[in-house]
């Protein structure tokens, strides 16, 4: 079975980066990136719509890249290998809470954004 490479774009990239508060990737992986969804939904207001949407699209991309079994994903930047079906089930956890992080701090974008 052979490896893909995937690289996580920005925005998606600096929200992981945001909610990197429990340890480094460099040391504990995707363990050390908080998916509480107060927190991924601060990064969202923080950033606003447009950016919240972007990375909404990466995630989706990324879940369906990790989804399909006919390779084993790898990623720098998660510091992660989907070595065995635990691994793959470990970044598919991960990944969908953010998702629900995302979807909560996406729709909670337009009461929290003030008009003209």
């Amino acid at each position: 079975m052979a490896d893909v490479s995937v690289e996580i774009p920005s925005p998606l990239s600096k929200c992981i980066i945001f909610c990197e508060v429990e340890c480094v990737r460099g040391c504990c992986g995707i363990d050390a990136v908080s998916t509480d969804p107060a927190l991924i939904e601060a990064w969202c207001r923080r950033v606003g719509a447009v950016a919240v949407v972007e990375a909404r699209l990466q995630l989706a991309e990324l879940i369906e890249v990790v989804e399909d079994r006919s390779h084993r994903v790898t990623s720098t930047f998660l510091n992660h290998r989907t070595h065995d079906d635990a691994g793959r089930r470990q970044l598919l956890d991960f990944l969908a809470a953010f998702d629900a992080g995302l979807a909560a701090g996406d729709a909670s974008e337009p009461r929290s954004s003030s008009g003209p």
